[in-house]
């Protein structure tokens, strides 16, 4: 028994060994052709560019405003007019932004003796549109100067040409909601308010802090990166207030990665605050101011790249009297502006520098550098047009 039980054994064992003996070499055989054909993926792999890293880019620029000697300049000189000289740049963009800062109506109030009601005809809608614009502030101390029915028929006049907007809804408890985009993978939000002290209007209104914390903590839930645009300040001054400061470094805290500022009608600085942005106020960029530093304002260009993090670059731009649009100026003209803006955000702790070629002031960059995907390539030419 103990001899059959052996012979069985040793049967069993040699048939094991056999069955493990050709299972090896067909496993050997198997890894082998796998190897291969792992190193020829790895070689079309090692063959094949890394793909770049994902980014999005952010055109902002400050005040429009398409009434006024605007539309006596659009009437003479047609819609494409205004933009023609920074068109290829504001079009450039994932996103392009503005503060827009009249109603598109023909009904409501308008008064040319009172030159401060503004009401832009529903066609000038064209100038937003040759300029790329997909999204526009309304919340402003100028979007109800037609009543109720100038801002509804601003909502109108962007929906129908597929112009997102913020800061104003046709509820007005709704004002405040966000508009959202999706670029390369992200989702960027954009929200728009006033800080200025009215009691009336359908658009957002900077009011008790912890509502507007829990607001932006509803928006912020829902995307990746939000901005904010703000209509506050004091015009024509190129400090930001104490005030701008408190509620710019409140919005960052509460979520805000870039604060959008406009309503002071000149360039201030820039401030980099715990990694977000604030914009405190970009300026003019369609008006028809013609006093000085009003006219002279920047397209600010803004890339978010992973790895690299926020880049921020800013062209001069200038209001030619002649067409009373942005125009890229001459050099001393721009270095005038350059310079302006250097120093403001310089004061904000922001070490700006105008080592870019092409007169763009680098606000802010990656130490790495700034990624080869970003493109600062405007028409390198300068205009005189007065």
């Amino acid at each position: 028994m103990r001899k059959r039980l052996l012979y069985f054994s040793l049967a069993f064992t040699l048939s094991l060994a056999a069955i493990l003996l050709i299972f090896g070499c067909q496993q050997q055989a198997a890894d082998a052709d796998d190897a291969g054909a792992g190193s020829t993926a790895d070689a079309a792999t090692a063959t094949q560019p890394p793909a770049p890293p994902r980014s999005f880019t952010v055109i902002a620029v400050g005040d429009i405003m398409l009434d006024r000697s605007v539309w006596k300049a659009i009437q003479a000189n047609g819609y494409e007019s205004i933009l023609a000289r920074v068109r290829d740049l504001t079009r450039s963009a994932d996103i392009s932004f503005a503060n827009l800062e009249c109603p598109l109506s023909d009904e409501g109030p308008h008064s040319p003796v009172e030159h401060l009601i503004f009401r832009a005809p529903p066609s000038t809608v064209r100038v937003l549109l040759d300029g790329g614009f997909d999204v526009v502030a309304l919340a402003n101390n100028h979007s109800l100067n037609a009543g109720r029915v100038g801002a509804l028929n601003t909502l109108d006049t962007l929906e129908k040409h597929s112009i997102a907007y913020c800061g104003m809804r046709r509820e007005k408890e709704r004002s405040w909601e966000p508009t959202y985009f999706q670029v390369n993978g992200y989702t960027l939000g954009f929200m728009s308010y006033t800080d200025l002290a009215f009691e009336h209007g359908s658009y957002a209104k900077v009011g008790d802090y912890d509502e507007l914390a829990q607001q932006l903590a509803s928006a912020k839930s829902a995307c990746d990166f939000l901005f904010v645009s703000v209509h506050w300040g004091n015009e024509y001054q190129n400090v930001p207030t104490t005030r701008q400061k408190k509620l710019g470094h409140f919005l960052v805290d509460n979520g805000v990665d870039v604060v959008l500022g406009h309503h002071p009608h000149v360039l201030q600085g820039v401030e980099v605050y715990n990694g977000s942005l604030i914009l405190y106020s970009m300026g003019n960029f369609v008006f028809d101011q013609r006093e000085g530093e009003r006219m002279e304002s920047a397209i600010f260009h803004l890339t978010y790249t992973e790895d690299y993090g926020w880049a921020i670059f800013a062209k001069p731009v200038w209001i030619a009297r002649s067409r009373m649009g942005p125009v890229y100026p001459e050099a001393a003209r721009a270095a005038k502006i350059a310079d302006r803006l250097t120093r403001l955000s310089t004061d904000l702790g922001t070490q700006a520098t105008q080592k870019h070629s092409k007169m763009w002031i680098t606000i802010l960059q990656s130490e790495q550098g700034t990624p080869p995907q970003v493109g600062l390539n405007p028409p390198d030419k300068e205009y005189h047009d007065e």
